[in-house]
């Protein structure tokens, strides 16, 4: 079998968590007394991932104390992490990676069916229903070749394109081998027009040419952690539910 790497963006300053941000990496952030990021970890494993890159900035120290000389885990520090955006995080994280990986942002919360679409051999995003979370970012789709619905475009503005949006991006993606390198091509053209780009930009870019099919996982419970309120959500809203969730999961799950 084809070994998927995963790769995690940590690098942000976490700037909207206030005084809490600027004493810890948002990925580090406790839901159920294990950081956002240790969890990611955990569920990356249980599905059969055995190198994960996690990308660090801000407070990466703090990385090193949790995951150094975890023999799976590489930290990889993005130096300028201060004055670019995610998208140079994302090309810092793929360098020296040639096989299939899966994406994922540090600051999210979610059931492990998240991971569930993930496959070495396709492209894919993973949406979720309608979450009144804040700060959303929509999907738009189109038909793609074999008919099924496939990534179009994205926006935080629900109203940026004509017609209803698909679903909201979780904040995971997977990418076949190929698409990796179409990926890092794609990257390349959008940091060429802005270095401050966030990954999400490339992903738009790379639609352009390519067919990333858009799973739907309609009553995905998760949340984005962005400020102190949306802490309080994840913990109060989001985490029982997850728990609950997860008190029924089938040994199959993910196909084993």
């Amino acid at each position: 079998m084809v070994e998927m790497s995963a790769l995690i963006l940590a690098a942000g300053r976490g700037v909207r968590m206030g005084s809490a941000g600027r004493l810890m990496p948002k990925g580090l952030l406790k839901i159920g007394d294990e950081p956002l990021v240790v969890r990611s970890v955990k569920l990356l494993r249980q599905r059969g991932i055995k190198d994960i890159r996690i990308v660090t900035g801000h407070l990466c120290d703090q990385y090193e104390a949790l995951f150094g000389g975890q023999d799976d885990v590489e930290l990889i520090h993005n130096p300028v992490y201060e004055t670019t955006g995610s998208l140079l995080s994302l090309m810092t994280g793929l360098q020296r990676l040639d096989g299939p990986v899966v994406l994922l942002e540090s600051d999210i919360v979610y059931e492990a069916r998240a991971l569930a679409p993930v496959a070495f051999d396709r492209t894919r995003i993973i949406l979720s229903g309608q979450t009144s979370a804040s700060d959303e970012v929509y999907i738009w789709v189109r038909n793609g070749e074999k008919g099924t619905a496939v990534f179009n475009t994205m926006s935080k503005d629900i109203h940026a394109h004509a017609g209803d949006h698909f679903g909201e991006l979780v904040g995971i993606t997977c990418f076949s081998k190929i698409q990796v390198e179409n990926l890092k091509n794609a990257a390349e053209v959008v940091l060429a027009r802005d270095p401050k780009s966030d990954y999400e930009s490339s992903i738009i870019e790379l639609a352009k040419k390519t067919d990333i099919e858009a799973i739907l996982i309609k009553d995905l419970a998760w949340t984005e952690i962005d400020d102190e309120k949306m802490y309080a959500r994840a913990v109060s809203r989001i985490w029982p539910l997850i728990q609950k969730s997860e008190n029924f999961i089938p040994d199959n799950l993910f196909g084993t």
